[in-house]
């Protein structure tokens, strides 16, 4: 008797627990096909101050910059282009990112020769070295904090190719490390449009006081 009156509260207890979570939950992969994507952020016009703003061009190679990869990165190279010339004239600071090659021995690590010669580094523009996270290659520091705190800068803009890698890891590091962040849209441009909208939505519903998303056409130096 004593078993069997200890053992019913435990069975009813299993029985509640199995109305209270379905057998058949799902997860994401299985709504997978019929997840309908939010509307679409809105975008904000942006006025940035020369002396205290960075255009980091991110990893617009020729080797994987071109038609045959990746048709929608080329397609960004005049706009890109566009804003540069547009920093450049107002003495806004101009810094490159390298991706280093996962297989040096099949595919040599990339060089500064090896821009999209349009969006090629001028001068003495800085290049650092790193995957996505243009801040830290591995556990050692590109250098990238360190030109952006000595010239002053409190706001960076990243352009270029991942948005869902470089453009926005970096994006949301250079947030976590104090700095204002705007993101041209029509900057970015990655493999497929789902991957550059899985970058806007992040970029404009993750950390939101401090990354603003925006077009080249909306962006104005003063």
């Amino acid at each position: 008797m004593f078993k069997i009156r200890h053992l019913l509260p435990l069975a009813a207890l299993a029985a509640a627990l199995g109305y209270a979570v379905p057998s058949s939950a799902e997860t994401i992969i299985d709504e997978w096909a019929t997840v309908k994507a939010p509307s679409p952020p809105e975008l904000k016009s942006v006025t940035l101050d020369p002396k205290t703003t960075a255009i980091l061009v991110v990893d617009m190679l020729k080797q994987t910059c071109n038609e045959q990869r990746r048709p929608r990165c080329v397609a960004a190279i005049p706009k890109i282009e566009k804003l540069l010339a547009a920093a450049r004239a107002n003495g806004v600071t101009v810094i490159y990112s390298l991706f280093p090659s996962p297989s040096p021995a099949t595919f040599p690590n990339p060089v500064i020769g090896d821009y999209v010669p349009a969006l090629a580094p001028k001068g003495d523009e800085p290049v650092v070295t790193a995957y996505v996270d243009k801040f830290m290659l591995g556990d050692k520091d590109t250098g990238l904090q360190k030109i952006l705190k000595d010239k002053g800068i409190t706001t960076l803009v990243p352009v270029g190719t991942t948005p869902h890698n470089g453009v926005l890891f970096t994006s949301v590091l250079a947030a976590l490390r104090g700095f204002n962040v705007a993101v041209p849209v029509d900057g970015m441009a990655g493999n497929n449009a789902y991957e550059d909208q899985i970058a806007a939505y992040t970029l404009a519903n993750s950390i939101v006081y401090k990354v603003t998303l925006t077009s080249i056409d909306m962006v104005k130096f003063q």
